[in-house]
């Protein structure tokens, strides 16, 4: 039996204060699927005190990877784990032991140069952090986790410290006067899957002519799909393996993850007419596959063996609360590249979709569903866009004349093209109806543009703002990324020439705006964010969010705060 991936951990929903319960995942070779593998999963306190109830069941397969061929085929089982909380936050080790007649594990090294893979020992002891009797997690935000191409992932090696910021996540998980953190938030492009584009066969049909391309006579050869699934599982094998990096916190603190274009491939959703092609739906069906399996810790089928997924077929909305003795908070992780679709009409014109229906109504299900509990008890609503709602703009003109150059996918994945700008004042209007009708504040949290940032949604519309207030306003904060290198001065420079800045005034009285962040307007340096509710520090106060940029070089003394609304008034979300 062979280690390929992991530990991994997954965050659950918490509807109690007394226990904090996730799951543990383990990707092992050469097991069968249909025998649990004869590990022990061991919780200790810090004295040496072992955790006995804290593992009460046997693991169950919940993906079957074992017919891919390659050194990646493999089993992912899923131990379920309970902890009960104390009086104050609480640091537990686990490790995995093999069972009576079960030789020792061996590792696979999968990783990269630059981030070898340490060999797997029994005496391999993680730390995780159980959260204070009653209270929220403390959390960390990442996204954009690689490289696109390359040139790109070489300079990122040339660099000092090429995983600098999740070193830095690291030692902070590790500092006892911080606390640790209790949650990690992907915001998209946990990996990057350009370079499976270079493969054959895929190398020949890139070459083809657009008509060829389309052409079901020229579909893709016999075993394509189970190849590219294979290889989208190597992918993470290599990518999440390793001694530096993100595997030392995937091991360490239970996760949400959401995706975006490159966990498929760059500018997934933008490509047109070639979204519908069979070459790309068993692209998509392979990086949905690997993405359920490794990002949301199982596959979404109840047979655990591969199937197809169909672009626009389903969707991966996820929902989660945590609950606190004095404020609940609520994380919405929307899905932005499952629904995408660039397809003609009947009447000719060419429709775009950033959620497929089945997503927005799922969403409304869940926001009439919250808004049942209004008024228990303060909240707070984080939502994960992988891509920003306010951003730089570019206009009609600018759109078009970059449809022909690189940049033209790049401005069609973001909120604010726009050919999505419909779709984007209806979920805006959706959030600042959601704060009202729930009696809570609302955050944006998103990634993807490889620079911090900060932006404002405010709304003057009588049907968002309760009486005795001037306006409603959400906050939005951006952080990208936390591996791949911010643009260049110069790159850079030349995207703000093109774009608009300003305050932007939309329909149903709404405005739109980009706040500074520190001294400047964005953070042009690698970066992350941590999260934190801070509990009242009065019976007239309430709990407040904190989100802090973790920047790698500049040490950002700017926090962002977010106050729920009173009890006695359903105000929307404030911002200090």
């Amino acid at each position: 039996m062979k280690k390929l991936l992991g530990p991994m951990l997954y965050a659950r929903n918490q509807p109690s204060g007394d226990t904090w319960s996730f799951f543990v995942n383990l990707y092992l070779g050469d097991s069968d699927p249909a025998r649990p593998p004869p590990l022990r999963l061991r919780f200790q306190r810090l004295d040496g005190t072992e955790l006995t109830e804290a593992v009460q069941a046997p693991p169950r397969c919940v993906a079957d990877f074992s017919a891919l061929s390659g050194q990646a085929a493999g089993v992912l089982w899923r131990w379920e784990v309970t902890l009960a909380r104390e009086d104050s936050p609480t640091r537990v080790t686990y490790r995995f032991e093999p069972g009576e007649g079960c030789p020792a594990l061996s590792q696979v090294d999968f990783a990269a140069p630059g981030n070898p893979v340490k060999p797997w020992s029994g005496e391999d002891v993680r730390t995780v952090v159980v959260p204070a009797k009653g209270a929220l997690p403390r959390a960390a935000f990442f996204s954009c986790n690689g490289a696109s191409d390359a040139k790109t992932w070489g300079s990122v090696m040339r660099m000092k410290r090429p995983f600098g910021c999740w070193a830095d996540m690291l030692a902070q998980h590790e500092e006892t006067k911080e606390g640790g953190f209790e949650l990690l938030l992907g915001g998209g492009d946990q990996v990057y899957a350009d370079s499976l584009l270079d493969h054959e066969p895929l190398v020949e049909f890139r070459k083809r002519e657009l008509e060829k391309k389309l052409d079901r006579d020229f579909g893709p050869p016999p075993g394509f799909h189970e190849q590219m699934l294979a290889r989208y599982v190597e992918l993470y094998c290599e990518r999440w393996s390793g001694s530096v990096g993100i595997a030392p916190m995937l091991a360490r603190v239970p996760g949400v993850f959401t995706w975006d274009d490159h966990d498929i491939f760059d500018g997934w959703g933008s490509h047109e007419a070639l979204q519908s092609c069979e070459w790309f739906e068993s692209i998509y069906s392979a990086a949905a596959q690997a993405f359920e399996a490794f990002q949301l810790g199982g596959l979404k089928t109840e047979e655990k063996k591969p199937a197809r997924r169909k672009p626009c077929d389903a969707h991966y909305l996820q929902t989660l609360r945590f609950t606190g003795t004095e404020c609940d908070v609520d994380l919405v992780a929307l899905d932005l590249r499952s629904g995408r679709t660039y397809r003609r009409q009947v009447n000719g014109k060419m429709a775009h979709q950033v959620m497929s229906p089945e997503q927005w109504d799922s969403l409304d299900a869940w926001r009439q569903e919250h808004a049942k509990d209004a008024g228990a008890k303060p909240r707070h609503v984080i939502v994960l866009s992988s891509i920003p709602l306010v951003h730089l703009r570019f206009g009609p003109s600018v759109e078009t004349v970059g449809g022909d150059t690189e940049m033209h996918d790049d401005m069609l994945d973001q909120w604010e093209s726009v050919v999505h700008r419909g779709e984007r004042i209806r979920l805006m209007v959706d959030l600042l109806q959601l704060a009202k009708m729930s009696c809570c504040a609302v955050t944006v949290v998103s990634g993807d543009v490889h620079v911090g940032a900060r932006g404002l949604i405010r709304s003057r519309n009588p049907e968002h703002i309760p009486a005795g207030l001037a306006e409603a306003a959400i906050e939005q904060v951006t952080s990208s990324g936390i591996v791949h290198p911010p643009p260049n001065m110069l790159q850079f420079m030349g995207m703000r020439l093109l774009a608009e800045e300003s305050v932007d005034d939309l329909p149903s009285y709404m405005q739109t705006e980009m706040l500074p962040v520190g001294k400047s307007r964005y953070l042009r340096e690698r970066n992350w964010l941590s999260l934190r509710v801070e509990p009242a520090r009065s019976k007239v106060a309430r709990p407040k969010l904190w989100l802090r940029w973790e920047a790698e070089h500049t040490s950002l003394s700017m926090q962002v705060v977010v106050e729920p609304p009173p009890l006695s008034s359903p105000l929307v979300a404030t911002h200090s």
